[in-house]
C-alpha cells in the first residue's frame, strides 16, 4: 500500500494508460514522498477512480505514470451540504477539512450579513482547493466535493434549495436537530451555520419564510461556528 496517493485531473483512468503528473503533486511525489522509477503509488481524480499506477519516468517538472490496475467507486446516494457563511479563513480551514474528512457532497460558501469576512482572495480560493484535496487523499475519498462561492443568503431562491433544509438556530425554543434527523424522509439534506456574530434577524426571517428552512438546535450550549458546523456534518452524516 503506497504511503500518499495523489491527484490527477483526468475524466477516466484504464490500464495500460500513460498519464503526466505536474505541479504540486508532481512534487510531493519526487521531492517529499522520493519515489522512483519502478515504484507503485495510487491515483486518484476526485471522480470515483482509483488507480495503482507504476513511475515509468521522472523528467525535470514531471513524472510519466502509468496505470496496472483500476478500480472505481459509485457516487454517494445522497447528497450533503453544508452551507457556511465566511468566518475568518483559519476557522473555514478548519471546517473544510474536517466537512470532506465527514462526507460532506457540496460545500456552499457566502458572506453572512454579520460575518466579518466578506470574500476570498484568488490565494485563498487556492488554498481551499487544497485543503479539500488533501483531506480527500486522506480519509479515502473517490470524490471531490463541489464547492460553490454564493451571494448573500438573501439573494438565495427557494428553487435552487435542496429537499431538506435546516439552519443552525440558538432559540432555545428550536427543536434539536438530532430529532429531525431521526424522521428524515430524504438523501438531499443542507444545513446553513451562521459566522461567529450569528445570523442577522433579517437572514433568520428569510430562511423561515422564503426559503423554508427549519431552524434546529444543535446542542445545549453555544456552540462556535466551526464546531456547530462539524457537530452538524457529524449527525447529520450519519443518518444519511
Amino acid at each position: 500500500m503506497p504511503a500518499e496517493r495523489f491527484f490527477i485531473k483526468d475524466p477516466s483512468f484504464s490500464v495500460n494508460k500513460c498519464l503526466t503528473l505536474e505541479g504540486d503533486e508532481f512534487h510531493h511525489l519526487v521531492h517529499v514522498m522520493r519515489l522512483r522509477v519502478g515504484e507503485t503509488a495510487e491515483l486518484i481524480n476526485g471522480m470515483g477512480y482509483l488507480a495503482e499506477v507504476t513511475v515509468k519516468s521522472i523528467a525535470k517538472h514531471s513524472a510519466e505514470l502509468q496505470i496496472t490496475s483500476v478500480h472505481t467507486e459509485k457516487p454517494p446516494e445522497y447528497q450533503l451540504i453544508l452551507a457556511e457563511a465566511l468566518p475568518r479563513f483559519t476557522k473555514l480551514e478548519y471546517v473544510i477539512e474536517k466537512s470532506v474528512e465527514l462526507g460532506v457532497t457540496d460545500l456552499w460558501l457566502f458572506p453572512g450579513k454579520l460575518s466579518e469576512k466578506k470574500d476570498l482572495s484568488p490565494t485563498q480560493m487556492e488554498r481551499i482547493h487544497h485543503i479539500t484535496l488533501s483531506a480527500m487523499k486522506q480519509c479515502g475519498r473517490l470524490f471531490m466535493p463541489k464547492i460553490q462561492f454564493l451571494p448573500s443568503l438573501l439573494e438565495w431562491k427557494k428553487e435552487n434549495m435542496p429537499a431538506l433544509g435546516f439552519f443552525g438556530d440558538t432559540d432555545p425554543a428550536s427543536p434539536p436537530f438530532l430529532k429531525a434527523l431521526q424522521s428524515l424522509d430524504s438523501s438531499s439534506l443542507m444545513i446553513v451555520i451562521g459566522p461567529e456574530k450569528g445570523f442577522h434577524k433579517d437572514e433568520v426571517a428569510y430562511m423561515e419564510k422564503t426559503l423554508q428552512l427549519k431552524g434546529v438546535g444543535l446542542h445545549k450550549n453555544i456552540l462556535r461556528t466551526e464546531t456547530a458546523a462539524i457537530h452538524a456534518m457529524s449527525l447529520a452524516s450519519s443518518f444519511l
